[in-house]
């Protein structure tokens, strides 16, 4: 007996120490701090910007179609064997003959500047306009990675606080099993305590024990989800700083314009998107206006072209030409009309989305509102059992130490003290929570940074 309770002692004290090891080590963090790492280094926040650098390519990529086009080209051409074609002999004076005469050189060599310039085309400006539009798209987007970042850091901060709180009241109460055990082995040793009384204490002391582990692994796993969610080293040692939770006071609520949400922003500026789609679809139907221009040097001959001229039986020639061309779409078959038609789908399709994201936006806010008012009178409850809790282990302790209470009533109200902590810590989690939902639902989650 004395040696499981000194392995017991000596397990908490090991436990102990290693808790306060680490937590001396290792950098406090508060959910301030966590939120602004996570935005900075997390992949998805990131990524967020990278999309809108991107977006100021493609806007770069459609200004460049507005622009003209100079390009160099050239080519060599080698003919082995020529197409003959037949003359009449007459050309060569042999009438009554038919000569076949080669066409061409077996070189030519070709090389000039080359200029193409769009006058007027439709679909290149309303092109631009959507590229603008896409990196606002970006923008709201990039918004709405932030807040999915903030929403999942805080919520996975939170339940790692409500655990070790959960820690803390084990090890109260674990430290109020190892007193009462202290004087039921004095008891024992008196003859004042029976053995099964000696039992039951160690059977607790036991399960206390193996709770604490457990409290304490899940509290490392909560902590290396936490460190993944904000971008952190998983090796990096961190403790949490307690968060205070604000009461919302429901009646000094102000409204909120859905619209105004970046949730419902980024369907906004996708059915622009959309229907600058539409408008290009239809612009393919506006004439098209261009210029181009070319001027090239051609050299021909028989041995290799370059670096020859006419004693080596090579001649070269420049020439030039300006075209203006125009392009009117007269009928393609009701392609176009058919392409229309289904960007005027998409259009419809969006505004249903718009009009299903409207609904459940104001659902949520009003869901986060209800949960916050229950959570308020549930943590106020439990808030006084966890109180009554108290005074109940108390009284029986007094009573089972004058000896007028059986051991058995101070492990069941130990246990109920536990629940009620338990119960009472759930019911802060639910509140804060239910808070974030609302900061979320109004778009407020920005305010957890300052």
């Amino acid at each position: 007996m004395k040696i499981l309770k000194k392995i017991i002692l000596v397990f908490g004290i090991v436990l102990n120490t290693f808790l306060q090891v680490e937590a001396q080590e290792a950098q406090q963090l508060s959910l301030k701090e966590a939120l602004q790492y996570a935005l900075k280094n997390k992949a998805e926040a990131k990524k967020g910007e990278l999309d809108i650098s991107k977006s100021e390519y493609q806007i770069q990529e459609k200004r460049a179609e507005i622009l003209p086009s100079i390009a160099f080209d050239g080519n060599l051409t080698n003919n082995p064997i020529l197409q003959e074609t037949a003359l009449p002999g007459e050309i060569l004076g042999q009438p009554g003959t038919v000569i076949m005469a080669p066409l061409g050189q077996k070189w030519n060599a070709d090389g000039g500047i080359n200029f193409s310039q769009k006058l007027f085309d439709q679909s290149i400006f309303i092109g631009l306009k959507a590229a603008k539009s896409t990196r606002e798209f970006y923008q709201i987007n990039k918004k709405l990675t932030d807040e999915a970042v903030i929403e999942k850091v805080a919520s996975q901060y939170y339940h790692t606080l409500i655990l070790q709180a959960n820690l803390a009241a084990v090890d109260t109460t674990y430290q109020n099993t190892v007193r009462i055990q202290r004087i039921i082995n004095s008891q024992f040793e008196n003859g004042l305590a029976n053995g099964i009384d000696v039992k039951r204490i160690r059977v607790k002391l036991f399960n206390l024990h193996a709770e604490r582990q457990e409290l304490h692994n899940s509290i490392q796993n909560s902590k290396i989800t936490l460190k993944f969610l904000t971008g952190l080293p998983i090796q990096a040692a961190i403790t949490l700083k307690e968060e205070s939770t604000p009461v919302l006071h429901q009646n000094a609520e102000k409204g909120f314009e859905v619209t105004t949400l970046n949730a419902y922003q980024s369907l906004t500026k996708e059915k622009e998107l959309r229907t600058f789609a539409l408008q290009e679809i239809k612009a393919s139907n506006y004439p098209r206006v261009s210029l181009n221009a070319q001027y090239h040097f051609q050299g021909l001959g028989d041995t290799f072209p370059i670096g020859k001229n006419k004693n080596q039986q090579v001649y070269w020639t420049d020439y030039s030409s300006i075209t203006l061309n125009l392009h009117i779409p007269l009928f393609s078959g009701f392609r176009t009309r058919s392409k229309i038609k289904q960007a005027q789908i998409d259009l419809h399709q969006i505004q249903l989305d718009m009009e299903d994201k409207k609904l459940s936006l104001e659902a949520d806010y009003e869901s986060a509102k209800n949960q916050i008012r229950n959570s308020e009178i549930t943590i106020e409850n439990q808030l006084q059992n966890v109180v009554l809790g108290k005074q109940v282990v108390e009284d029986i302790q007094n009573n089972y130490a004058i000896g007028v209470a059986p051991l058995t009533d101070v492990l069941d109200a130990e246990t109920s003290l536990i629940e009620a902590h338990n119960n009472y810590n759930k019911a802060v989690l639910d509140y804060r929570l239910a808070q974030l939902a609302h900061l979320k639902s109004k778009g407020e989650l920005q305010t957890l940074l300052k």
